[in-house]
């Protein structure tokens, strides 16, 4: 189904660097400092589209604003004391809002949940119920810890990296698939992954340590998690996708070149998502689908990001 309304190349081009810039930096941010956790990669993903926020026309007389609101990861541990674990079904919402002289004609949602490639030589590392409790206290590291902080760490990107904390069998990979099948929304996975593969840093960062230049040839990509599913059947409970294993194995379209292990994430959002070629289309503003995800604070998302395209 194709956008109600064509959306002209200014504006196209526009999104497509707006997006694009957000891919390199998260894409950096990973490159650089390798044991980022996925929340502050989920917060510099958001935190991109501040920069754009206000509203703006462009000359074929189209107006786009871009809104984002976060909130965070702490609502998906339950309460004091036992703190049992609320799985989100994605981390960020997408909301498309299509419009003409202001009136609203279409409402799109895509679902991205998203993880991180680890280095190899890291062992799975996210937030816990513990850090939640600890707090602030995290932040005042003992000798002993400050020591091992401090000693020199190699960490490297290759093929046989791993998405450590997408692990089939778990209760968040269940819990989508009885979302998708039961609201019938797709859920997309949302990859982190460094500038390049291979590539390799070094902690803590030396003076001799050059900064990050390379071009963005990996970086954020998305795949639909029914998808990835098909690459992960058959695979024990337990199990973790490699990188090289998405790039060689995930089917049409990603067979493709340009799209191994996922489609870049500009292009998922200006040429698949807005084309109206992925994501879930609402029926109405009341669509339940849609009041379940963005209508309720305690909805199965950490952060959203509303575009909103108005014609002439």
């Amino acid at each position: 189904m194709a956008p109600p309304v064509p959306i002209p190349a200014d504006v196209r081009s526009w999104l497509l660097d707006v997006f694009g810039t957000c891919n390199e930096r998260v894409s950096k941010l990973i490159t650089d400092v390798p044991t980022t956790h996925e929340t502050p990669l989920d917060m510099t993903f958001i935190q991109h589209f501040l920069g754009v926020s206000a509203p703006r026309r462009f000359p074929s007389g189209w107006t786009v604003d871009l809104s984002t609101h976060y909130l965070g990861g702490g609502r998906h541990w339950g309460d004091w004391p036992d703190w049992p674990r609320r799985w989100e079904i994605a981390d960020i919402g997408l909301l498309i809002l299509f419009r003409q002289g202001g009136k609203l004609l279409r409402s799109k949602v895509a679902l991205l949940q998203s993880k991180r490639l680890y280095p190899d030589e890291l062992d799975w590392d996210e937030d816990s119920p513990l850090d939640y409790k600890i707090g602030f206290r995290r932040l005042f590291r003992d000798d002993d810890e400050w020591s091992a902080v401090m000693a020199p760490r190699q960490f490297g990107f290759t093929d046989q990296s791993r998405y450590k904390a997408l692990v089939t069998g778990h209760v968040q990979y269940k819990a989508i698939t009885d979302y998708e099948n039961h609201r019938k929304i797709p859920v997309y996975y949302l990859l982190y992954n460094p500038v390049q593969i291979p590539s390799a840093s070094v902690l803590p960062i030396s003076p001799e340590q050059p900064q990050t230049t390379a071009s963005c040839d990996v970086g954020c990509r998305v795949v639909p998690v029914a998808q990835l599913r098909t690459v992960l059947d058959g695979e024990p409970a337990g199990s973790s996708p490699a990188y090289g294993e998405l790039r060689s194995s995930l089917p049409t379209p990603f067979d493709d070149p340009q799209h191994h292990a996922g489609w870049r994430l500009e292009h998922y959002v200006v040429n698949l998502l807005l084309e109206c070629e992925t994501g879930y289309i609402a029926n109405s503003p009341n669509d339940s689908g849609l009041n379940y995800v963005f209508n309720r604070r305690s909805g199965p998302i950490s952060a959203a990001l509303s575009l909103t395209l108005d014609a002439p």
